[in-house]
């Protein structure tokens, strides 16, 4: 558990995700807390909306393996 903790930490403070910004604007703990709880929010929601995309699409595959008028490959892929 303590490699994970260091590696969510790593990429929290890490430069390509903002973490000289993120140390600097937080005055302690608490408030990093805060704002990863923040960012998993937002991330949670942004894999809440891309599972549901990924459902309409294999609904709409399967829709169309239905209809037959399709060529599909070996690979699952329509043509």
């Amino acid at each position: 558990m303590k490699k994970k903790a260091k590696e969510l930490l790593h990429w929290f403070f890490d430069d390509t995700d903002r973490g000289e910004e993120n140390i600097s604007t937080c005055q302690n703990l608490y408030e990093l807390v805060e704002k990863l709880q923040f960012r998993l929010e937002g991330l949670e929601n942004e894999h809440m909306l891309m599972m549901s995309r990924y459902a309409k699409l294999e609904s709409e595959i399967e829709l169309l393996k239905q209809d037959g008028k399709y060529r599909i490959s070996k690979d699952g892929d329509i043509y």
